[in-house]
């Protein structure tokens, strides 16, 4: 368990312990906070035969056991790695559910990225929120809680998943070798460390500080090219250079380097920017990405 998550934890396994513990768990916050690692924690506490007060596994019983050998026949875990959550998954899901458990205990459904759910799959999914049956419980996660119907919202108890002491992170973050000393931008990062830790693991972390580099410079950047190819490497890299470009700018404004004029100017081009690239299918990103470096250049040299 990360060292952030454990005051979460703990209040949810006291709502445990007092019988207050909803069916249905809407854990959401940013990105790399570690929901997917809090429900885990929490279904392991749900299956283990000697947990049934504390929602704390035991880690040796046979339900612990199958779930560490990965092949618990009352977990069921949803996720949306692809695209989207379907009509078809929650069916499979509602038919699980059903069904009596294998184990004689619990049975647990952990759905990932809920936002991602078609409207379809969220009306099937109603019924089981509305009338859940005895010992069954769902653990949902969401990084954006706008994102889910308000039909649903109403049927789970929300859990924001959040650090309340960037330090514990910052420290946790440390430990693994990402600093502010090493990279300036890290604590932009420091709610998000499970982010940071996978962009070290998958050696993107590079592509970031180029980012940072190239956003405090965009008045003078030329190569395209190499910018493109450093965008290229991440999906998310997208909206992280979004994000530096925009911290520039408000810098900027804050010392008066540029007017309001300015700032709303350069504002726009990023939201079109990335509001393109979300919304038009084969967009060319080479010429998307010159129009937004040189018409950022543009407003900056104005007077």
């Amino acid at each position: 368990m990360y060292p952030w998550l454990e005051p979460v934890q703990h209040r949810m396994q006291e709502n445990f312990a007092r019988s207050r513990f909803h069916h249905a768990q809407l854990l959401h916050g940013l990105e790399g906070v570690g929901k997917r690692e809090l429900s885990r924690v929490l279904s392991e506490g749900l299956l283990c035969v000697n947990s049934t007060e504390t929602l704390s596994s035991c880690g040796g019983c046979k339900s612990c056991m199958l779930i560490k050998a990965q092949n618990h026949p009352d977990l069921l875990y949803l996720s949306a790695d692809s695209s989207s959550i379907g009509v078809d998954e929650i069916r499979t899901l509602n038919e699980f559910v059903f069904h009596s458990a294998q184990q004689g205990g619990n049975k647990v459904v952990v759905i990932e990225q809920i936002e991602k759910m078609t409207e379809s799959a969220a009306n099937a999914l109603l019924k089981t929120l509305e009338e859940p049956a005895a010992k069954r419980y769902i653990l949902m996660t969401c990084n954006d809680v706008s994102k889910v119907k308000a039909t649903v919202l109403s049927r789970c108890n929300q859990v924001q998943v959040a650090i309340t002491d960037k330090r514990v992170s910052q420290h946790w973050l440390a430990e693994q070798g990402i600093s502010s000393s090493a990279y300036p931008w890290v604590d932009i990062f420091s709610e998000q460390p499970l982010l940071l830790s996978k962009w070290a693991q998958q050696e993107v972390i590079s592509e970031v500080d180029y980012l940072w580099k190239v956003s405090h410079d965009i008045a003078s950047i030329s190569d395209i090219n190499a910018l493109e190819t450093a965008l290229a490497k991440d999906a998310y890299l997208l909206s992280v250079f979004a994000r530096f470009l925009m911290q520039v700018i408000k810098q900027q404004l804050t010392v008066q380097h540029i007017g309001f004029v300015q700032f709303h100017n350069c504002t726009v081009q990023i939201e079109k920017y990335m509001s393109d690239h979300h919304r038009i299918l084969g967009i060319n990103k080479t010429l998307s990405l010159s129009n937004l470096v040189f018409g950022l250049q543009r407003v900056l040299k104005q007077d």
